[in-house]
């Protein structure tokens, strides 16, 4: 039978700081702090009679692949298939966190699948299982604010703050290549806060050091790369001060933001 339809919001996360502190089974350690924002992912769903699950996407950012995307919502399928079993499911994803900006893009969607097949299975996946799905995926699972440490395992929350912020994004940074060229180059601080993949990220796209600029020149004083970019981040205690640096800001595809809770 036929279920009624349901709906998921999957926040982005947004980086205040990203500190690389060692090597631990071929991945890198991290301490960072994460704050869940109010740009969301939508997954629409409803179960339907047998064991198929059939996923489509809907609206989605400019410059969406769909057929570069669509095989990490399968792997995702495919792991929570083989591990808690199959269920008849048709989702709607659409796809409004950009990829490739260190905002969880490919985390959010996957996340949101995970979540609507847990409602429809009556059941609930485990740490280690998220894991596998990408170092990012547990916090984004948890949203809110968070510490984040270990390889992205260990996600302990934080009493919410509210900040706003304006996330600059022009392209995009493979993460892959950020941490193995982190591994040649080091890091370099850059402003108050720390992203020791920020030196990485400025030489994979110059928009990174475009858009610091651009910020900086708006008035931002509080500057920050999210995760390994590509989006730069400006970051304040109050809205209009978000509002008046964004208006300012031209030549990139920009997002106003406010941090959420859980």
């Amino acid at each position: 039978m036929k279920r009624a339809e349901k709906q998921l919001k999957i926040p982005a996360k947004v980086n205040l700081s990203l500190e690389i502190t060692g090597v631990k089974g071929g991945l890198h350690t991290l301490k960072m702090e994460t704050m869940a924002v109010d740009l969301f992912d939508v997954v629409t769903f409803e179960g339907v009679e047998g064991d198929k699950i059939d996923i489509e996407f809907g609206t989605a950012f400019s410059g969406f692949d769909e057929d570069r995307f669509r095989p990490v919502i399968d792997k995702a399928v495919d792991k929570f298939v083989e591990q808690y079993g199959a269920v008849g499911a048709r989702l709607i994803i659409d796809k409004r966190i950009p990829l490739g900006a260190g905002l969880g893009g490919s985390s959010s969607a996957v996340v949101g699948v995970v979540k609507a097949l847990e409602d429809l299975k009556n059941t609930k996946v485990d740490a280690q299982f998220l894991l596998s799905l990408g170092s990012d995926v547990p916090v984004v699972y948890k949203g809110g604010r968070n510490l984040v440490t270990g390889v992205g395992d260990l996600v302990e929350g934080l009493e919410y703050q509210e900040k706003h912020f304006v996330i600059l994004v022009g392209g995009a940074v493979d993460s892959g290549e950020a941490y193995r060229l982190f591994d040649e180059i080091g890091a370099e601080k850059y402003g108050k806060r720390e992203n020791h993949l920020e030196k990485s990220a400025r030489r994979l796209n110059n928009n990174v050091i475009l858009a610091r600029e651009a910020l900086e020149r708006a008035g931002a004083e509080d500057v920050v790369l999210s995760g390994s970019g590509s989006a730069v981040v400006g970051v304040f205690d109050h809205c209009q001060e978000a509002k008046e640096v964004y208006e300012k800001i031209v030549g990139f595809n920009k997002y106003l933001a406010k941090s959420i809770e859980n």
